[in-house]
């Protein structure tokens, strides 16, 4: 009796593990609103790999399941919906159209909100909108996909960062927006893991940014990473991918016998042939030895090899991520590897209590070779180089043959890349820590702190030499330098969230914001590394070099500090009537005590037209006009720039000898009433949403103006200061518009989403310091003249030189180029040379005739995306243009006199070949052809295939066989196709951390052209 009695008690013991083991669901799938069936909804246990489609009557069984559990339904156009199962009744499920626009969740600063009832301009970028963009940054994978940004590369050099200007440009300084990540400022986005990216929210006008209060008056983009689930189980994922980068286009360079008939030709045209036959220069059709194509010597084809391992475990997300991109130019000496680590996770510890932290590490290990100048890089010598020189020759410095004709600064292409001996580490912890407080419904308490630190140290060796004699280096030289920055960042605020009576929805925020940053750096050199080791990595230290030749610096940063406080207020009337009230005051170290403070507000107002009882228009869905108002501000300048400076490096004559010795003296007088600069944005949007989210279109027009730039004021030479003081002085005008359209096409198992992104802006100097009414940009170095300049009434940045009318023809044409007077303009001119115009009519062509003849800011810039699915297939593409910029071409050197050209030069000026596009080519330019001017100026319009994927979902009954969740394959490119007429490397130039310095070609490293594929899978 007792015996059975333990069996039965076993029996019943097991009996609800064997229930458990076997559950199963059933159910049905069907659309919310219209009651039809769903064929091929899927129904996945959450954090599983176990799924089930729905049949032909939208019915469903799903198995082996453990009760109870949380099922996911999904089905392309609807909203997923999640069901938490505790037994095995019947589920009649009901799935709601997805609005997927206005459903968005947008991150607002220090917290977040529905699109549908956003007063702000605000776009949002998914990771599924990332996934599959193989790129080193996240700069990159937001080309094309945002209205109101313009992105550009600063180089293609592997892991060069992208220029980002969000609505134009706001200044004549930093323009870069405030980057925010996990709710901490941050310096740049540079070497954050794009894999780890939940989502991206660009904050465009004001009243979104005002929040953020001070430095965010270039926009605000806000990075949110992944977090864990809260979920029983987990899951990890593993993508890896492998790409092959080529140049997209590499410029045609002459061949020998062009180069020979070419430079003849120029030496001609000056009488002065005998000096060519002195020098035992090739006469046209003599057998040339060589014939080298040093583009072509210089490039190769290189890879970018990337793996990354995530894990989703509970309410934690970790990443471990590795990069490694060689460069097209140089490989390994032009490499960026990347080693990173995340960790992000939540707890609720209570219903009360919810901490939680967020910690990235990122080791970036780098070598660049010099790139973007005219006057020093391996570009820029395959440009001039000659074809008639060898590469290799073995009685010359370490092997490499050098030119006899082109000189000066110019060396044997692959000599420069093997003087690159530079490389550097840099370690970057971004972390965060967060405790949350709901002490009552509503209301939340959030207290955090974060800190982001980074190191960095690098090397360089350069060897002794002597290339030609022009370009010798008598030691071996080895410099090296390190550097440290910390910023330290404390988040405090309250957010009451509460519906009154259905209909009153409030949201309020208020808090303060601590901010301090600082950095130290230092480095030394050393000359003479003994000979016979000098190429021994372990003797390129500076403790191998000679005491005598030993150099050192050193220095850091006086603290900057940033103290704010703001609030917030969201209100909306049964999501129908919409506001936003916003301010915050801000405290910066930048300023002196008498404009040390500065307070920026902004207000916002919505109208949903489509949810009043008089809107009755089936087409429209949703329709919201919005405008709003604010000023943001900007305090980016050098700390202590209100106080004078003294500095020690003065002479003076004293004595009866009047023997110089160094003094001090005032070098930069105070000035202690500069104060922040302030932008003042208005902003007027339209949302509107055609038959039923298969249409939506969001646009905004808005003007944006920054006043009291802080800029350096010219003062007269007799007040005895050597530097200009930081005053307040200019304004620029910014204006725009910003039009995004999207359909969404879905029938059965096919669909496909097209968006188009299009922006327009326009900017003006209405006022710029100082008497002359323009402050002076980059100098193209060849003629010492400027070619860019912040004028008022033009762009910023806009182009200048000398404008042209045509190629002179004839000798008659050259007469008839005169004054009011009957004077020759141009007396030294022959047929073939340029025609310059005497703008201001003083007749006579100089200086004073330099004017506008260009502007690096697109007319337009359009974005179009695709994305396609069918079945277990899917594939996305995204187009980007950008039309009506110039680029200025300055790579070109014409004071080198036996410089090599590119073929589009055979079409110059002859006698027999009458040219109106190029001028005939001298050795000596008693015209100044070459001279700053349009001729130069070249349109940079371009058409590009950003990138285009293809991709294929394994199915998931046959993934269930190996415990999968999700296996893609997928091919991936990025600039397959190019379309431009400009005759550099490439058009898309963007800022070398100059504003004044945009759109200028000095030989940049080019965008890359690349082909690959890759793999990711979730168990």
């Amino acid at each position: 009796m007792k015996l059975r009695l333990n069996h039965l008690i076993l029996i019943m013991l097991l009996a609800p593990m064997s229930l458990m083991a076997q559950s199963t669901i059933k159910g049905s799938i069907a659309d919310a609103l219209t009651g039809e069936t769903l064929i091929g909804a899927t129904v996945v246990e959450s954090l599983s790999t176990n799924g089930v489609a729905a049949d032909l009557e939208g019915n469903f069984v799903l198995e082996d399941v453990t009760l109870p559990t949380t099922i996911e339904i999904s089905y392309t156009g609807y909203k997923t919906q999640e069901i938490l199962v505790e037994n095995e009744e019947f589920l009649a499920i009901k799935l709601e159209l997805s609005s997927e626009t206005l459903d968005e969740v947008l991150v607002v600063g220090y917290g977040k909100q529905e699109k549908r009832v956003s007063t702000g301009a605000i776009s949002k970028i998914s990771a599924k909108e990332l996934e599959g963009i193989v790129s080193s940054d996240v700069g990159a994978a937001l080309e094309s996909q945002v209205t109101g940004l313009l992105i550009n590369e600063s180089s293609g050099q592997p892991g060069s960062s992208k220029v980002i200007l969000i609505r134009g440009v706001s200044t004549n300084g930093d323009n870069s927006p405030l980057f925010i990540v996990d709710g901490l400022t941050v310096g740049n986005i540079d070497n954050i893991n794009p894999g780890d990216v939940e989502s991206v929210d660009v904050l465009k006008d004001a009243a979104s940014c005002a929040i953020y209060g001070a430095r965010a008056a270039n926009g605000v983009v806000i990075i949110t990473t992944k977090k864990g689930k809260n979920k029983v189980g987990g899951e990890i994922t593993y993508e890896g991918n492998i790409v092959n980068s080529r140049p997209w286009k590499i410029p045609e360079m002459m061949s020998s016998e062009e180069y020979v008939m070419i430079t003849r030709e120029k030496f001609e045209n000056s009488g002065q042939t005998s000096a060519l036959e002195a020098l035992g220069f090739p006469n046209v059709g003599d057998p040339l030895e060589n014939n080298t194509r040093w583009m072509d010597q210089i490039f190769a084809p290189a890879n970018v090899v990337n793996h990354r391992l995530s894990a989703n475990i509970k309410n934690a997300f970790i990443s471990l991520d590795y990069w490694n991109q060689n460069g097209v130019i140089g490989g390994d000496k032009s490499n960026y590897k990347r080693y990173s680590a995340r960790f992000n996770s939540k707890k609720e510890i209570n219903k009360y209590i919810t901490i939680g932290e967020n910690v990235y590490l990122n080791r970036v290990d780098n070598q660049n070779i010099g790139v973007n100048n005219a006057f020093g890089s391996v570009l820029v010598d395959a440009f001039a180089y000659d074809p008639l020189t060898g590469i290799y020759n073995e009685e010359r410095d370490y092997g490499f043959e050098q030119s006899q004709w082109v000189q000066k600064e110019y060396i044997n292409p692959l000599s420069r890349l093997f003087l690159s001996n530079g490389s550097g580490i840099g370690d970057q912890l971004q972390g965060g820590v967060f405790l949350e407080i709901m002490p009552m419904d509503g209301l939340k308490l959030h207290f955090g702190g974060g800190i982001e630190t980074g190191s960095y140290n690098f090397r360089g060796f350069t060897p002794d030499y002597a290339f030609h004699d022009a370009f010798i280096n008598v030691n071996n030289d080895v410099f090296v330098g390190y550097g440290q920055f910390q910023s330290t960042q404390l988040e405090n605020y309250l957010n009451y969230n509460k519906t009154f009576k259905d209909v009153h929805n409030l949201d309020f925020v208020l808090g303060n914001t601590y901010l301090e940053s600082t950095n130290v750096f230092g480095g030394g050199s050393t000359s003479d590394i003994p000979d016979a080791v000098k190429f021994d990595p372990n003797w390129q230290i500076i403790n191998a070099g000679q005491d005598s030749t030993d150099l050192a610096y050193g220095g850091f940063s006086v603290p900057y500090r940033l103290i704010s406080y703001f609030s917030r207020v969201q209100y909306d009337y049964d999501k129908k009537y919409l506001m936003t009230a916003t301010v915050r005051r801000d405290g910066s170290s930048n300023f002196g005590l008498n404009n040390r403070w500065g307070i920026f507000p902004s207000f916002s107002l919505g109208w949903v037209i489509s949810k009043e009882a008089f809107f009755n228009y089936d087409p429209i869905s949703y329709l919201k006009v919005r405008g709003s108002w604010g000023v943001n501000g900007s305090d980016r300048i050098a700390p202590l720039s209100y106080a004078a400076t003294i500095e020690n490096v003065f002479t003076y004559a004293f004595g009866q000898d009047q023997s110089l010795n160094t003094g001090a003296a005032l070098a930069t007088p105070p000035n202690p009433n500069v104060k922040w600069e302030e932008s003042d944005q208005i902003d007027i949007g339209v949302e509107l949403e055609l038959y039923d989210g298969k249409w939506t279109v969001d646009a905004d027009v808005y003007r944006k103006t920054t006043k009291d730039l802080l800029m350096n004021e010219v003062i007269p030479g007799y007040i005895g200061a050597t530097n200009n003081p930081v005053s307040n002085l200019g304004e620029i005008r910014n204006q725009g518009v910003e039009l995004g359209i999207s359909n969404r096409l879905r029938k059965n198992d096919f669909s496909l989403t097209t968006t188009l992104n299009y922006t327009r802006f326009t900017n003006e100097v209405t006022n710029v310091a100082g008497d002359l009414g323009y402050i002076d940009g980059w100098s193209w170095p060849v003629r010492n003249t400027p070619i860019t300049r912040m004028t008022e009434g033009f762009p910023v940045g806009h182009f200048v030189g000398y404008q042209t009318g045509g190629i002179f023809q004839t000798q008659e044409e050259v007469f008839g180029h005169i004054n009011a007077d009957g004077e020759l303009l141009q007396p030294e001119a022959v047929p073939g040379d340029l025609i310059f115009l005497d703008t201001n009519g003083d007749g006579i062509i100089n200086t004073d005739d330099i004017g506008h003849i260009g502007s690096p800011w697109p007319d337009h810039i359009i974005g179009l995306t695709f994305s396609v699915k069918y079945k277990n297939f899917d594939a996305s593409a995204v187009l980007s243009a950008q039309i009506g910029h110039d680029i200025f071409r300055s790579y070109e050197r014409s004071d080198v006199t036996y410089t090599n050209y590119q073929t589009f030069w055979l079409d110059r000026w002859t006698p027999e070949n009458p040219s109106d596009e190029y001028f005939r080519l001298s050795s000596i330019d008693r015209n100044n052809n070459q001279r700053p001017s349009d001729f130069y100026l070249e349109d940079g319009t371009f058409y590009r295939l950003r990138n285009l994927q293809f991709g294929y979902n394994v199915p998931t009954d046959f993934l269930e066989k190996f415990k999968m969740k999700e296996l893609r394959l997928y091919f991936t490119s990025n600039n397959l196709i190019t379309i431009t007429d400009y005759q550099g490397f490439d058009p898309d130039i963007g800022t070398n951390n100059w504003i004044l310095d945009t759109g200028i070609d000095k030989g940049a490293y080019p965008s890359n052209k690349s082909i690959g594929g890759g793999v990711k899978v979730t168990f």
